[in-house]
């Protein structure tokens, strides 16, 4: 059976743009809005206030793309894109998406490094990606200098972006690497570049993005997310959410990593449709807090983990005037209904959307709307997504409430792995259809709509005695005893049962707090056992952490976990 969109979800009424790149389809999109929805900035710092208006985030894509192609003896409509690629690795900024659309404008690749990368990683992803160039900023010089050394790259071809003044306490100096400020200076003296000669049908195999991806439980790959991939989910999201905004432009705030592509899909999504993304360097509690009541936010982007964070700590919610906030969306990780749940209770007036997807779908595959939210699913796929469910014998389900691996067909769905032929091989069905390996399943919402639902990733399963455990279930169950604060569950061997679960766990520090660690890890085996299956009992397989070892996009680093036993 393949799933679909339900019937209230509006589809797309037109062809996918598949000529042009992405920043320009965005910013001709946010061109194109009538008054009442245009005028407003696109980008403002959190920090300082300054802004971007789309006038200028445009010029200063025109200017810098001149700047560059002198810089680099690139030219528009010559040479491979693959020889044009510039890595990113730099906290989030004001310019980064005029960096982006400048390479783009040059027909080059942009490579996103994450910010918490360490040395090996990039000096890996770069030799990967054939990377020359990499743009930074201030506080990550050093690393960005000692892997420029490593790669043999020329200090002349290391530039910087910068940060927020006064936000980098002692900056190194850097006054002999170039920055984009001074390249855009100098482009605006430099003549106009010929246009991009894009026939029809390029955007759909000319890669925007080399996006990393996989890394929370095996080696990171390089996914090739094309131009169309993006323009098709930008509009996938948009008519999806057109149904309950109604054509409303919102003033958001952003809490991810504009090199992870969730924060990359946001992007180019508020820009589109007129919105005002306000940024931050990186995540702050308070400063998010006091964005909110400064710029009168009304929509959040953020990760789990912060949800659990106010959830768990409601005197946040009364340190500042948040009365604005409307909705909050989530992605990147799994969002737990007991903290769901908790934050409704606490912030009624909030719509809590979850969202669900891969960087390999481009990335959004469904969201929930406030319309129809119910909490611990991922909402309703958007349009012209379309789901199987396949069993472990291969055979597709039929039915609702019956779980199966998730596999997708989609416009946004990527193009492949960067030189990694055995997993694009692996990655597709025989009929094109695109692996996810994470469990889900289809029910019906109160309100008779289909949500979709993911149970755990296939790596993840617990075989004992040859049943299959979710560790999600153990987690959830976890979560809701009131003296753990974070919980992750993993398999590790056993010789009865061939494997059993193990749970490391983050203790309150005001709940049963007395308590030592062996008799709170008894009296929470007690907990498991009067909840769940025999199958999915803890017994003296407890471990207490300070905290859980999880990437920038709050999911938990299973691999460092097993790395433990």
């Amino acid at each position: 059976m393949v799933f679909s969109s339900p019937s209230w979800v509006p589809q797309i009424p037109c062809e996918i743009p598949d000529s042009v790149p992405v920043g320009q389809f965005a910013l001709e999109g946010n061109a194109k809005l009538p008054p009442q929805c245009g005028g407003k900035p696109p980008f403002v710092c959190a920090i300082t206030g300054k802004s971007y208006s789309s006038k200028t985030v445009s010029d200063r894509v025109d200017f810098l793309s001149r700047a560059l192609a002198r810089e680099l003896g690139w030219s528009p409509n010559e040479g491979s894109p693959e020889d044009k690629v510039v890595g990113i690795y730099s906290w989030n900024t004001l310019d980064f998406f005029a960096l982006c659309w400048a390479v783009h404008r040059l027909n080059g690749i942009c490579l996103p490094l994450h910010p918490f990368s360490i040395v090996p990683e990039i000096v890996a992803h770069m030799k990967n990606a054939k990377c020359k160039v990499l743009v930074t900023c201030q506080s990550l010089i050093s690393n960005s200098l000692e892997a420029a050394k490593e790669l043999s790259l020329p200090e002349d071809r290391v530039y910087t972006m910068a940060l927020p003044e006064g936000y980098i306490q002692n900056p190194e100096p850097i006054d002999h690497l170039k920055s984009v400020d001074q390249l855009i200076a100098d482009g605006e003296e430099l003549e106009t570049l010929p246009p991009l000669k894009w026939e029809h049908g390029r955007a759909k195999t000319q890669v925007a993005y080399y996006c990393a991806t996989g890394g929370t439980s095996g080696k990171q790959k390089l996914a090739k997310i094309s131009h169309y991939n993006f323009i098709a989910n930008v509009i996938q999201a948009c008519m999806h959410e057109s149904y309950a905004k109604s054509g409303r432009n919102e003033i958001a705030f952003g809490a991810i990593p504009l090199t992870h592509g969730y924060g990359l899909n946001i992007g180019h999504i508020m820009v589109y449709r007129g919105d005002t993304y306000v940024i931050t360097p990186r995540f702050d509690m308070q400063l998010m807090l006091k964005t909110i009541e400064r710029f009168r936010v009304e929509r959040l982007y953020v990760v789990p983990p912060i949800l659990a964070a106010l959830a768990a700590n409601p005197f946040l919610l009364d340190l500042h005037d948040l009365s604005s906030v409307r909705d909050t969306v989530t992605g990147a990780a799994a969002l737990d209904r007991n903290v769901s749940s908790k934050l409704h209770q606490l912030r009624p007036t909030w719509s809590i959307n979850h969202a669900y997807g891969l960087t390999e779908t481009g990335v959004i595959v469904s969201l929930t709307s406030p319309h129809d939210v119910w909490h611990g699913s991922s909402g309703s796929l958007l349009p012209s997504f379309e789901i199987r469910l396949i069993r472990p014998d291969g055979t597709d389900i039929e039915n609702l409430d019956e779980p199966g691996e998730v596999y997708f067909n989609s416009p946004s769905c990527f193009v492949g792995y960067v030189g990694d032929e055995e997993s694009n091989k692996n990655i597709f069905d025989e009929k094109g259809w695109l692996k996810s390996g994470d469990i889900g399943v289809f029910r019906t919402s109160p309100k008779g709509y289909p949500h979709l639902f993911i149970l755990d990733r296939i790596k993840d399963m617990i075989k004992v005695k040859g049943d299959q455990v979710l560790p999600r279930d153990i987690e959830s169950v976890l979560l809701s005893h009131p003296a753990i604060t974070d919980a992750a569950v993993i398999g590790v061997a056993d010789e009865l049962s061939g494997e059993r679960a193990k749970a490391y766990i983050v203790r309150s520090k005001t709940v049963m707090e007395e308590m030592d660690e062996d008799d709170l890890a008894d009296e929470i085996d007690e907990f498991v056992q009067a909840r769940l299956h025999e199958s999915h009992w803890l017994q003296d397989r407890i471990v207490f952490l300070e905290k859980l070892p999880k990437s920038e996009a709050g999911k938990v680093l299973k691999k460092e976990l097993r790395a433990l036993n």
